[in-house]
């Protein structure tokens, strides 16, 4: 497997390089409601929705403006491989073709976790699929992901959604749900697809009623609602 590589300077040039890149496709970023609240000491697992070629951009968007962890997330072999870049700003691989390969990824997945300095984007539909998708079925590689981790790990539940309104550009949507035990995870997972779905629903609420509720503006054109 391929490990991250964190580097400033790919961290440089990346940050207003993907600034731009979301100023030209999109008018604003919100958050619909407060950031998650973390214990410092634990481990953290952000797992969001995969529904668009944007969605790692958007959680390493957000998440620079509320967390000091570093960012690692996992990608398949074949395209860190094309996309080496990634490596340098803390993506890690996987092959899904290959058993030795998997297990080695789930055991750095679970080194990472394990240092509260850092923290992984896992995505658990495991594929992009339709945003309105339904239902939602989860797979539950996130509980082999949680076994034997001795410090306590967080596991925080995100959603995104593109919505067009009366701009050329659409705006993204955000909300966080949780923190979730990671015991929890591992010992009632149809408790925590229920949390993800459920989060999945309220930004779709939220975002049907933009008039009755007050957003936190992360990015774009528009002033804080």
């Amino acid at each position: 497997m391929i490990r991250a590589e964190h580097k400033l300077w790919a961290r440089l040039i990346f940050i207003p390089y993907i600034y731009r890149l979301l100023r030209k496709h999109f008018s604003n970023i919100y958050l619909v409601n407060e950031p998650p609240q973390v214990p410092e000491n634990n481990g953290l697992i952000i797992t969001p929705n995969h529904f668009s070629w944007w969605d790692g951009f958007f959680i390493d968007f957000v998440m620079r403006r509320y967390s000091n962890r570093k960012l690692h997330i996992m990608m398949l072999e074949e395209q860190l491989k094309r996309f080496w870049f990634f490596r340098k700003l803390g993506a890690y691989s996987i092959d899904v073709n290959n058993k030795q390969s998997i297990s080695e990824s789930l055991q750095y997945t679970r080194e990472i976790i394990s240092d509260p300095a850092h923290f992984v984007v896992y995505y658990p539909q495991g594929e992009i699929q339709p945003y309105d998708k339904r239902p939602l079925k989860l797979k539950p590689g996130l509980k082999r992901v949680l076994q034997n981790i001795s410090r306590p790990v967080s596991v925080v539940p995100a959603a995104f959604r593109i919505q067009y309104g009366d701009q050329r550009k659409p705006d993204v949507y955000a909300r966080f749900t949780g923190p979730l035990p990671g015991e929890t995870v591992v010992n009632e997972f149809n408790l925590y697809e229920s949390e993800f779905c459920n989060n999945i629903n309220e930004l779709d609420r939220a975002a049907h009623n933009l008039n009755s509720l007050s957003f936190r503006h992360i990015f774009g054109d528009t002033e804080e609602k």
